[in-house]
C-alpha cells in the first residue's frame, strides 16, 4: 500500500490519495485506490506527485477514505515502502478520528528487498527501474502500491526454505532469527 500527504506530519498534514492491493501469494485479492479531498498542496508536493487542488475538489473526505480503508485492510498485514511513515500516518489520523490505531502487522518492502534482492538502492523508483518493473508512474499511491507489489513478488521467490508463513517474513525481513 502506499500513501500521498501534503506533508510529513499527521499532527498537521493530511492525506491526499491511498492506493492498495490486497494479495496472498502471488494472487491478487482486491484493490483499494481513492483521492481524498484537501484544500491546500504545497507546490513541492504537486510537482512530485501531479496532484492539484483542483483534482480533489469532489474526492471524498479523509474520514470517508480511512474508514473504507480500514474496512479493506481488515486483519491483513500491512505491507508497504518505508512501512513506518505509511502504518503510523494512517494510524494517527484513524486516532486523531476516534477510531482507534492500527493493530495489524507490518512488513516493510524495503527490509524485505534489502535480505533478497541484491541493488544498489533500495528507493521504489530506483527498483522499479532497474528490476525492470517499469511501472509508467511513480508518486502516486496506487502505481506506487503496485511497484511495491511486484518488488514484493519477487522478493518471495528468493525467500529461504524455513520461512513458512506470514510471522516468519516479518521476522525474516527484519533480521530476527526464527
Amino acid at each position: 500500500m502506499d500513501i500521498e500527504t501534503n506533508g510529513s506530519k499527521p499532527s498537521m498534514h493530511q492525506i491526499l490519495e491511498i492506493g492498495a492491493i490486497k494479495f496472498k501469494g502471488n494472487e491478487i485479492l482486491g484493490s483499494f485506490e481513492s483521492l481524498v479531498y484537501a484544500l491546500e498542496i504545497p507546490e513541492y508536493i504537486t510537482q512530485l506527485t501531479g496532484i492539484e487542488v483542483s483534482h480533489l475538489k469532489n474526492a471524498p473526505t479523509e474520514e470517508e477514505v480511512l474508514l473504507k480503508f480500514k474496512r479493506f485492510l481488515g486483519d491483513a498485514v500491512f505491507v508497504a515502502h518505508d512501512v513506518n511513515f505509511d502504518y503510523n500516518f494512517i494510524s494517527s489520523k484513524l486516532q486523531q478520528l476516534g477510531y482507534g490505531e492500527l493493530s495489524n502487522r507490518k512488513l516493510c518492502s524495503i527490509d524485505l528487498a534489502k535480505k533478497t534482492i541484491p541493488s544498489q538502492r533500495y528507493g521504489l523508483e530506483f527498483l522499479n527501474k532497474s528490476l525492470g518493473i517499469n511501472t509508467p508512474t511513480s508518486h502516486r499511491a496506487y502505481a506506487d502500491a503496485l511497484t511495491a507489489y511486484k518488488v514484493v513478488q519477487l522478493a518471495l521467490k528468493k525467500l529461504p526454505s524455513k520461512v513458512k508463513n506470514a510471522e516468519d517474513l516479518i521476522s525474516f525481513s527484519k533480521g530476527r532469527r526464527f
